[in-house]
C-alpha cells in the first residue's frame, strides 16, 4: 500500500506566513511554480504536499474547534485561545483559529495549481484524470470545512444568502469578498462530483471515488438532503470495501481501519495526530488534560457500563472541586485519524432513511450493527417493527457516542437548529454571533468582512 510522503519542496504561494492575507498573498523568496513543477514527479510532490496539509488539518486542529463549540465537553483547561472558542467569545487575534484557517486554503491553493498546470504535467492521460480528481476532492472537503466553521450553517437563511466564506478556484492572488453559503455549496457540490466521475475505486490511502462519495453524503446530510444522503451511502457500502472494524477503536496504529474511507497516517516519527491526543489524553502520561468531557455527556453515555464505549469516560475526583471527566478516547502516543468512515456513513443513512420514513428496514440494521459492536451481542437491538421516529432518535444517540472529540457534534446541532428542531447548543441560542468561528484579522479589507465579534448572550 502506498503511504503518504511529507515533501519539503516549497513553490511560490504554497505556504504562508501568518502575517500575509491567506487568500491572496503569495510568499517572497522561494522557488517559483514555473521553474519547480517540470516534470511528472515534481507533480506528484505538489499533489502529495496537499496530502500533507491535509493531515496537519485533521490532526486535530480542525475537530478540536467544532467540538468546543458543542455541548459535548467542559471548560477547557489552561489554554486561552480554547477558552475563547468554548465561550463562544473569539477575537481576531485568536492565533489557534487563525492558524487552523489557513491550512484549508493553503490545500485549495496547491489543489488550484495542480487543476490549472496538470495539463503540461508530462503525466500519463489516465494520470491525470485521476490527479485531478483527488485535486477536486481536496479542494472541495477544504472548502466544505471552512463554510462549516467559519460561517452560520446551510439553512441559516431560505435561501443560504448569508455570508460564508470565499471560493476560491484559481490561484491568482485575487482580493474579493465572502461568497453565499449557497455559493459556496454549489462549488463544494460542483467538485466533489467532478471527483467522483474521476477518482479511481482503489488509489491506497489517497482519496478515491469512494471518499469522493461518502464527502457528498455529508455535504447532501448537512444540507438537510436526506434523499442525496442516503443515496451516496449506498454507493460506498455497494462497493464492499469497508466493513465497521470489530473494537469500538477505529483510531489505530500502524494500520488503516478497516472502515475508513478516507484516513490520515501518523507514524510515531512525526505524530500527525498530536492536536487531538495531545490535547484529550489522559493516562499517565498526562494526568491533566485539556480537553474534557461535559458531565452532561458522562451522564448520559458513561452510567451504561454494558456499553463498551463508556470506556472512554471517567469521571476523576468525584464529589471534589476538581471533579472532571477524562476522555480516554485518544490516549495513544499516536494514531491514524479516519477523516471519512463507515460508522459515519452508516449512521447518515440511518437517520436519513428514517426522516424519509423508507426502507427502514436497512436504516434499523445500520444502527444494530453498531449497537451490536458497542454491548458485545444483539440485546439493545432496535426491534424490526420500530418506526421512523424511533429509528431518527436512535441514529442520533449512536452518533453522538459514536463521534465524540470528532468535531461532528456542533454541525449536527446547527442542522438541527436550521430545521427548528432546537433552539440552544448549550443554554445559547444555536445561531448567535459566537456560534462561528471568527476570522483572522488580516483578511479584513473594505470587500471582506469579518465574522461579528462577541458572544452569545
Amino acid at each position: 500500500m502506498k503511504s503518504l510522503r511529507f515533501p519539503f519542496v516549497v513553490f511560490a504561494g504554497l505556504a504562508l506566513s501568518s502575517c500575509e492575507n491567506f487568500l491572496d498573498v503569495p510568499p517572497q523568496g522561494v522557488l517559483l511554480e514555473q521553474d519547480a513543477l517540470q516534470t511528472p514527479e515534481d507533480h506528484e510532490e505538489l499533489l502529495n504536499s496537499c496530502y500533507d496539509v491535509a493531515a496537519n488539518t485533521y490532526n486535530g486542529r480542525l475537530q478540536n474547534l467544532f467540538e468546543l463549540l458543542s455541548d459535548n465537553l467542559a471548560a477547557p483547561n489552561n489554554n486561552s485561545d480554547y477558552n475563547e472558542v468554548y465561550n463562544r467569545n473569539m477575537l481576531f487575534f485568536n492565533s489557534t483559529i487563525g492558524g487552523t484557517y489557513g491550512e484549508p486554503y493553503i490545500i485549495i491553493y496547491r489543489s488550484n495549481t495542480l487543476i490549472e498546470r496538470i495539463s503540461g504535467s508530462g503525466l500519463t492521460p489516465e494520470r491525470q484524470t485521476s490527479m485531478s480528481g483527488e485535486a477536486h476532492f481536496l479542494r472541495g472537503m477544504a472548502h466544505f470545512e471552512l463554510v462549516r466553521g467559519w460561517a452560520q450553517p446551510f439553512g441559516f437563511t431560505s435561501d443560504n444568502s448569508h455570508a460564508g466564506i470565499q471560493i476560491k478556484t484559481t490561484s491568482e492572488p485575487v482580493l474579493g469578498g465572502r461568497n453565499s453559503v449557497a455559493e459556496v455549496y454549489n462549488q463544494v457540490l460542483a467538485d466533489l462530483l467532478r471527483a467522483e466521475s474521476e477518482l479511481p475505486d482503489n488509489n491506497g490511502v489517497y482519496a478515491t471515488k469512494s471518499a469522493a462519495q461518502a464527502l457528498l453524503a455529508k455535504v447532501y446530510f448537512q444540507m438537510n438532503d436526506y434523499a442525496k444522503a442516503a443515496e451516496y451511502v449506498d454507493k460506498v457500502i455497494a462497493t464492499g470495501l469497508y466493513a465497521l472494524e470489530d473494537s469500538t477503536d477505529r483510531f489505530l496504529q500502524n494500520v488503516v481501519s478497516s472502515e475508513a474511507i478516507f484516513s490520515t497516517i501518523s507514524r510515531f516519527e512525526d505524530q500527525r495526530s498530536g492536536t487531538l491526543g495531545g490535547n484529550y489524553r489522559s493516562d499517565l502520561s498526562n494526568a491533566n488534560p485539556t480537553l474534557r468531557a461535559s458531565l452532561d455527556f458522562y451522564n448520559t453515555y458513561g452510567l451504561d457500563t454494558t456499553d463498551l464505549r463508556s470506556r472512554w469516560l471517567e469521571l476523576r475526583n468525584a464529589g471534589q472541586p476538581n471533579q472532571y471527566v477524562a476522555v480516554t478516547k485518544f490516549n495513544k502516543d499516536y494514531f491514524n485519524i479516519p477523516v471519512l468512515h463507515l460508522t459515519d456513513i452508516k449512521l447518515i443513512r440511518a437517520e436519513s432513511l428514517g426522516r424519509l420514513n423508507q426502507n427502514l428496514a436497512t436504516a434499523i440494521q445500520d444502527i444494530n450493527d453498531i449497537r451490536e459492536r458497542a454491548y458485545g451481542n444483539n440485546s439493545r437491538n432496535l426491534n424490526g417493527g420500530v418506526g421512523a421516529a424511533t429509528v431518527v432518535e436512535a441514529a442520533r444517540y449512536e452518533r453522538r457516542i459514536e463521534m465524540l472529540g470528532e468535531g461532528d457534534r456542533v454541525q449536527d446541532l446547527k442542522r438541527l437548529g436550521a430545521l427548528g428542531e432546537i433552539t440552544e447548543i448549550r443554554n445559547a441560542p444555536w445561531n448567535c454571533p459566537g456560534m462561528v468561528l471568527q476570522f483572522p484579522i488580516v483578511e479584513q479589507t473594505d470587500l471582506f468582512e469579518l465574522n461579528e465579534t462577541g458572544g452569545c448572550n
